[in-house]
């Protein structure tokens, strides 16, 4: 027993402990002169002697004397066993593994399982690393498989520090990591994948503008990298479809090596247009998918290109041109026929003043240029052959729009029946000339012009309707038939609704009727109250916008927001809904739909933005390709396209050992090769962080066994002698 661990805790006062020891060796004194008489000095002193002692032990309990026994103890050493799970795990690594393979074997493998041993040492939690960090069930390990894109492990370092002491990463580096922050968890960083082995061309980045304008060049900057090839020329394409749009040869001298090239395009059509830029696969590689990058660009128009041709230099020609041409938005080409082929001039062609109209180049060739095509008052079929209304029906058809203003001539005296063109107008031809100037017509809005984009030339409804009264009466005007009431958004005041203004679509262009060659007055009479030509303005503004789609008069419009970017992550896109574009009878609920591009509707689901009128939609691509949104209320729909790339369309597989050192360096670790005893490894760091701890406990000696086996040993050798002794 070591004396210097036993300690004194008195109960009583140590004085009257004291005067208690005084005492019981005055007592014990005096029976010894008492006893020494009976049985002699020598065994009246061993009595007293014993008696002594026990009295001692006895008195001593007063001191309450405890033995303080101290344990050493070492806490188990917090350890987070990290595992890159991204996708670039998939690729091949050594021994005909995959690298998660790799991982999983250098963790379960072998007769002793690096993992179990950890375990017997160490507080282990396993973790799963790609675009989240989550903790792991042990069991999970066998079955864990390698997805989605690559982590950010500065974040999953700022979550494990404090709980952990020191930390085991398993990747090939293809991950976030930034040097500049500052990480306070070492990490034994073991490497996966062979970067000897690894050969792959890829489109490394892509960055083209979301928007281009129709009849500009875009530019496209592509970057393409090669591993294992050197000396490699290759082709960079640009295709939209099976279409090649452009071309351009690449040279990779190095490996590692990166090439930096710019494609362009000028895109013809508005739209939305899915591009694809490839490199052809070569021989051996590792990864063919990252070969193919596509992407979608929204082509918008810079200026909307209008080709008005005019039966005669008209005041509503005058003021319709003059009306275009001050549009900044609008490039206009118009033609005024001022002589028909019936005319006889005994002048020679190259001497005459005026032009041919160029009927052919512009019916064959140029209209699929232009986005609105105006006949004023044109009696077509003296120009025009039959053949060519053909080519009109289908610039309509494939999105173009198509306009007929006019007076006398303008359904050119009945002509149009049985012709392409009776099939898309939105009014019913008849074979007769129904012009009227007899009478003076009044107009007014018709049920669905109250609110039509076209008419609506005020926000206020209550405006609106007191505007379209103020507008001066039309001297002329056909009496036309509508295919259906819809059609009519201005119609006559004068008893018997006709039709003044008519609009419809067909196929995906858009098709509008004026019966009317006097609405210029709506331009000097309103001037001549004081009110301005802007009503008159505004209406050949909107009427064009809408002719051509103009997404800000569209009654939906689809935006894509900037969430998600691939298969199985959500895609948010943001509806807004013009309700003023619709007739208040026919508002209604928003139907929202998605389609992949097998043309299969897939789940998605609506909720309104908080905002009057806004939507937020949403829906999880399942594999990358083009997605159809289709939105549809009573009053219009829309439908926008999307490209998903998946999550191979960049991806970048190399194994960046490198990377992966500087993340060892920087955190106050160490790069464990394979060759290395990674036990022994994680056994010294743990040394430099392991915490020890000693617990101390307090035995109070009356309480040991030993003791009080001594106190009686006393007492019987005291009773023993005196009975012996015949003293009992």
């Amino acid at each position: 027993m070591n004396l210097s661990l036993i300690t004194m805790a008195p109960v009583f006062p140590f004085w009257l402990i004291l005067l208690l020891l005084f005492l019981g060796s005055v007592a014990v004194i005096l029976q010894y002169r008492f006893i020494r008489r009976r049985v002699g000095r020598k065994r009246a002193g061993v009595i007293s002697i014993l008696r002594l002692f026990v009295l001692f032990f006895l008195i001593s309990f007063a001191l309450n004397p405890s033995l303080t026994e101290k344990r050493e103890h070492r806490a188990s050493l917090p350890l987070a066993v990290l595992i890159d799970t991204s996708q670039s795990m998939n690729q091949a690594g050594t021994g005909g593994k995959s690298r998660l393979d790799e991982a999983k074997a250098l963790l379960l493998g072998g007769e002793s399982p690096l993992l179990k041993a950890l375990a017997r040492d160490y507080d282990v939690t396993l973790y799963s690393l790609n675009e989240s960090m989550r903790p792991l069930d042990a069991k999970e390990l066998t079955g864990l498989k390698a997805e989605g894109r690559g982590g950010n492990l500065n974040e999953a370092l700022d979550r494990l520090k404090g709980k952990n002491a020191l930390a085991l990463f398993l990747s090939d580096g293809n991950l976030t990591w930034d040097e500049e922050v500052t990480a306070d968890l070492p990490l034994l960083v073991l490497p996966a994948g062979d970067p000897k082995g690894y050969r792959d061309v890829l489109i490394q980045s892509v960055k083209a503008p979301g928007i281009g304008f129709r009849g500009r060049e875009v530019a496209f900057d592509v970057s393409v990298k090669s591993y294992g090839y050197a000396g490699l020329n290759l082709p960079v394409v640009l295709k939209e479809g099976n279409r090649v749009l452009t071309a351009k040869n690449v040279r990779l001298s190095e490996s590692p090596g990166e090439a930096r090239l710019s494609l362009s395009h000028t895109p013809e059509k508005v739209g939305q247009h899915i591009l694809q830029i490839s490199v052809p696969t070569q021989a051996g590689e590792t990864l063919s998918a990252n070969n193919v990058a596509s992407f979608s660009i929204h082509v918008v128009r810079d200026k909307i290109r209008v080709l008005m041709i005019s039966g005669n230099p008209s005041m509503n020609y005058r003021f319709m041109r003059t009306a275009l041409k001050n549009d900044p938005s609008i490039d206009l080409l118009s033609f005024v026929i001022l002589r028909t082929p019936t005319n006889i001039l005994n002048v020679p062609l190259q001497e005459q003043s005026l032009i041919p109209f160029p009927v052919e180049t512009l019916f064959t060739k140029e209209l699929a240029n232009f986005d609105l095509l105006i006949f004023d008052n044109l009696s077509s079929h003296l120009y025009i052959p039959t053949p060519y209304l053909g080519n009109i029906r289908e610039f309509v058809r494939k999105g173009g729009s198509f306009a007929m203003i006019g007076g006398p001539n303008l359904l050119d005296g009945g002509r149009y029946v049985k012709t392409p063109l009776e099939e898309i107008l939105p009014i019913r031809v008849e074979g007769r000339d129904r012009y009227r100037r007899d009478s003076r017509y009044e107009v007014k809005l018709s049920r669905a012009g109250m609110n039509h984009p076209i008419t609506r030339l005020s926000q206020s409804e209550a405006e609106n309707i007191a505007l379209w009264k103020e507008m001066p009466a039309l001297d002329g005007m056909n009496f036309l038939e509508p295919r259906s009431d819809r059609n009519v958004i201005l119609e006559s005041a004068d008893g018997t609704s006709r039709p003044v203004l008519s609009a419809g679509s067909y196929g995906k262009g858009r098709v509008l009727v004026f019966a009317t060659d006097y609405f210029w007055k709506w331009d000097m009479g309103m001037v001549s109250k004081g009110k301005g030509n802007w009503a008159y303005l505004r209406l050949i503004e909107r009427m064009v916008r809408w002719l051509t789609k103009d997404p800000s008069l569209e009654p939906v419009q689809i935006e894509f927001t900037e969430s998600g970017t691939g298969p199985g992550q959500e895609l948010e896109v943001r509806i807004k809904v013009k309700d003023e574009n619709s007739p208040p009878n026919v508002r209604g609920p928003v139907s929202f739909s998605v389609f992949n591009s097998d043309g299969i509707k897939i789940g998605s689901t609506l909720k309104g933005s908080g905002q009057p009128g806004e939507y937020l939609g949403s829906f999880s691509p399942e594999r990358e390709g083009a997605y159809r949104v289709r939105v549809e209320t009573p009053g219009g729909g829309a439908e926008e396209s999307i490209f998903v790339p998946g999550l191979s369309a960049d991806l970048d597989a190399y194994p960046n050992h490198d990377k992966l050192r500087k993340i060892a360096t920087s955190t106050g670790g160490k790069w464990v090769g394979r060759g290395d005893d990674l036990l022994r490894e994680v056994e010294a760091y743990g040394a430099k962080s392991q915490n020890q701890f000693t617990e101390e406990r307090r035995v109070p000696l009356w309480g040991r066994v030993s003791v009080l086996i001594f106190i009686l040993f006393f007492l019987g050798a005291e009773w023993y002698l005196r009975r012996k002794w015949g003293m009992i």
